[in-house]
């Protein structure tokens, strides 16, 4: 890594912290040698008692700014971490909508929060969906039809958690007037 001043809004020694436990591997690659991972892989650890992986220090490193969504490399690479081949989700979907421009091509933003290079799936007809607003729609509702609306906090019950909006209205903390 250079000795250059890091990017404004970086945590004072990430630059020095990630770059003890990274090394240069060729054609401007970086892979992670020291400390914990993740369970698929990536590098973690903790600067500040603030945790991040690998593709997110280098991430903040270059932009100086906490990335929007998933970090990922864009060199082809898929363990690289070096600060110049990763990019945060928005990036990425920006950067899918100039090539469309340039190309003269249609570009249809996801419909959904989720990253659709990672997420995205094509089912027997052909028709686009994401995996993970799948999953999340086949979350059954309960025998009393009570919404899985997703807010936080939620109550357990026997059906299922629901958010305090949500609860089903024979089941609300019973509250008696102050005497």
């Amino acid at each position: 890594m250079s000795a250059a001043a890091p990017a404004p809004g970086v945590p004072e020694g990430l630059a020095k912290a990630f770059a003890a436990r990274t090394r240069a591997v060729g054609y401007g690659h970086r892979e992670w040698i020291a400390g914990s991972r993740t369970a698929s892989g990536i590098g973690r650890f903790q600067h500040q008692g603030t945790s991040y992986t690998a593709y997110q220090a280098a991430y903040l490193l270059r932009t100086g700014r906490l990335p929007v969504g998933s970090v990922k490399p864009t060199c082809g690479v898929p363990t690289c971490c070096d600060p110049a081949h990763v990019d945060d989700q928005a990036t990425r979907q920006r950067d899918r909508a100039a090539l469309a421009d340039v190309k003269g091509m249609r570009h249809r933003p996801p419909s959904c929060d989720h990253d659709q290079a990672v997420h995205g799936r094509r089912r027997t007809d052909g028709k686009r969906y994401c995996k993970e607003c799948n999953r999340e729609a086949s979350v059954p509702k309960c025998e009393h039809g009570n919404p899985q609306c997703g807010a936080r906090p939620v109550r357990p019950y026997p059906c299922g958690p629901r958010c305090d909006e949500h609860q089903p209205a024979i089941t609300r903390p019973y509250v008696t007037a102050a005497a």
